[in-house]
């Protein structure tokens, strides 16, 4: 009877042992897998799941996550050869869209300086000129969409406030045509290390926005706070052109107002040029006024 009991608790110590070095092996495979699924989420591993335990169970988990991860790599991977053959479809198009009227717009502008026109002539040639400017800079805004994830930045050391000069003097026409009151102050000798293309074109962006919107004055400044640059560039509105600010950087917003003409798209990549740059922009609206900052 001592010797069956003994043999008895033997057997029940061996199956226990038994049952405990596999749940601890157990355990320690589905932590090895978890590391491996981490490794497959954040960083370029490719080594299928492997385990050390060739049960059924085991297996045909370790199976069907490795089929699963192989589809979902090969979605993936045609996922970005379809976005970039869009991409470069997009980019064709506005290439084409954007050559003939740059070309356009120098003919207009060769016969609006040389022609004899009537009144209403002279009319219909300005809204002409007008159209094709929007046209061309629709055309600039989807080739900048195609290719802000592709293009490769550049980082220069720029003079902050040599651009910011020279993009403000470029907009000295129109606001003397439209009787603009300005009010500029940009320090001298502010530097950045940034991508001189991306960076223009966010602040050509907001004042060509600013040209859109702007009622009777805008203020330009540039100064350096701490260790940023700080660019503002505000202006007045209409009354009844309310802007929501928490959805002016949102692709085709374009505020309350529908009379003017744009794409939608100017403030949408200024945040996505923003985002890639590691530079920050607000829009703040305020007393009828609205307000951009970035820092650079």
């Amino acid at each position: 009877m001592e010797i069956a009991l003994a043999i008895l608790c033997l057997c029940l110590l061996v199956a226990f042992i038994v049952v405990l070095t596999r749940h601890i092996g157990y355990k320690k495979q589905i932590r090895n897998i978890s590391q491996e699924v981490h490794k497959l989420t954040h960083d370029q591993y490719s080594q299928p799941i492997k385990t050390n335990y060739f049960t059924k169970d085991m297996t045909e988990l370790v199976n069907s996550m490795n089929e699963h991860i192989k589809l979902e790599k090969e979605l993936t991977v045609s996922y970005y050869n379809d976005k970039k053959e869009l991409s470069n479809i997009i980019s064709g198009i506005s290439h084409d869209f954007r050559t003939p009227l740059t070309a356009s717009l120098g003919y207009l502008q060769l016969l609006k300086k040389n022609g004899q026109f009537t009144k209403e002539q002279s009319e219909y040639l300005d809204i002409i000129t007008d159209k094709n400017i929007y046209l061309k800079e629709l055309a600039d805004d989807f080739f900048e969409i195609s290719k802000k994830n592709d293009d490769e930045l550049k980082l220069d050391k720029l003079d902050l406030s040599n651009l910011l000069t020279e993009l403000t003097l470029q907009q000295y026409s129109w606001i003397e045509s439209a009787s603009i009151k300005a009010n500029i102050y940009i320090e001298n000798g502010i530097n950045v290390i940034s991508d001189a293309h991306s960076l223009k074109r966010i602040i050509d962006n907001l004042f060509s926005n600013c040209r859109k919107y702007v009622k009777s004055s805008i203020s330009v400044s540039l100064k350096k706070t701490e260790d940023k640059a700080v660019i503002t560039i505000s202006n007045d509105i209409d009354y009844d052109n309310q802007i929501d600010v928490d959805k002016i950087f949102l692709p085709f917003y374009r505020g309350a107002s529908r009379s003017k003409e744009g794409s939608g798209l100017g403030l949408y990549i200024c945040k996505a040029l923003c985002d890639k740059l590691g530079a920050e922009i607000s829009a703040k609206s305020s007393n009828d006024t609205i307000t951009f900052t970035l820092k650079v």
